[in-house]
């Protein structure tokens, strides 16, 4: 049976552990009506977990014994995801779902063809945090602020493979070799010609993920799912 997750700041090198989290209490006696006995999974969202008893509840907080610390996750290769700011609801949806797929970073740029430039951080934030605990995470991807596209450019190019990905360019081969990638996914209408260039002369490669037009949070789940096994 799959043990549920708690992600938060927890010390897991005591004994006993406290969860004081007014959401996280609410989750576990309200929500899903754990009681005392029951085995929970608690990680410090760094990568490191814990298998843990439920001994006490009380309305303020639940108190945890530590049964056993799990192994670290590792991550094969650190992906970050440049994605142009999308409509509320679909950079949501490519959020959560590329926390799902394995992503390590996400930073929203601003395009020649961004339409929407707003995002609600802290929602953002908390479906980061719902999608790890979902998916069986113990870190917790980071949400970066928001960049200009040559700004990003520019950050991303530390990483060991970079790739923009652009309609009607020679289809995605992954570098299988590379422990860190930057993609790069465009708004509706995708990135501008001039876009392209800029990313070209600044060492990324151009590459699309076939020859179908995708919705831009499609192609940044498609692109996250696949840069992140090397497929």
């Amino acid at each position: 049976m799959k043990l549920h997750r708690f992600i938060g700041g927890f010390d897991l090198s005591k004994k006993e552990i406290e969860i004081t989290n007014p959401e996280n209490i609410k989750q576990i006696k309200d929500v899903l009506k754990l009681v005392k006995g029951e085995i929970i999974i608690l990680s410090d969202g760094k990568g490191s977990s814990a298998e843990a008893t439920i001994i006490s509840i009380s309305p303020d907080k639940i108190i945890c014994k530590i049964n056993k610390i799990e192994k670290q996750e590792k991550t094969e290769r650190k992906v970050n995801l440049y994605l142009a700011i999308l409509k509320k609801e679909n950079f949501e949806l490519a959020t959560q779902k590329a926390v799902e797929c394995g992503v390590s970073n996400i930073i929203p740029i601003i395009t020649e063809r961004t339409i929407k430039t707003g995002l609600n951080i802290s929602r953002l934030e908390k479906i980061i945090l719902e999608a790890s605990e979902q998916s069986g995470r113990s870190i917790v991807p980071v949400l970066s602020p928001i960049l200009e596209f040559p700004t990003a450019l520019a950050y991303g190019s530390a990483a060991e493979e970079r790739v923009i990905f652009h309609l009607g360019e020679k289809t995605y081969e992954a570098n299988k070799k590379a422990k860190s990638v930057s993609i790069f996914i465009g708004p509706e209408g995708g990135f501008t010609e001039k876009e392209v260039k800029l990313a070209e002369d600044s060492g990324y490669t151009v590459s699309s993920l076939g020859p179908l037009t995708l919705r831009g949070e499609t192609a940044a789940i498609v692109a996250t799912y696949r840069t992140v096994y090397g497929i």
